[in-house]
């Protein structure tokens, strides 16, 4: 099952290490509006791949930042 993408969500393209944040996303699903620090773009849901944990600055510090409450509800729909 894959997990639906929602408002707030931590998201990346294949396999690209660019993080960006969703700023929208439509009622039906069919397509999230993300900001990817550059630039914005409209993007179809299935393509992005969400992320619980992301990298917190500076970068290679190896502190993270995790949305607890997002890994769960991730954690949850995977084992149904």
């Amino acid at each position: 099952m894959t997990a639906t993408v929602k408002r707030g969500d931590w998201v990346t393209v294949g396999q690209s290490d660019v993080i960006g944040f969703v700023k929208r996303v439509a009622r039906d699903g069919s397509w999230a509006d993300v900001d990817w620090h550059t630039h914005s773009k409209r993007m179809q849901p299935t393509h992005l791949t969400i992320r619980h944990t992301i990298p917190f600055a500076p970068l290679g510090s190896g502190w993270t930042v995790t949305d607890v409450t997002r890994r769960a509800e991730l954690e949850r729909e995977v084992r149904g």
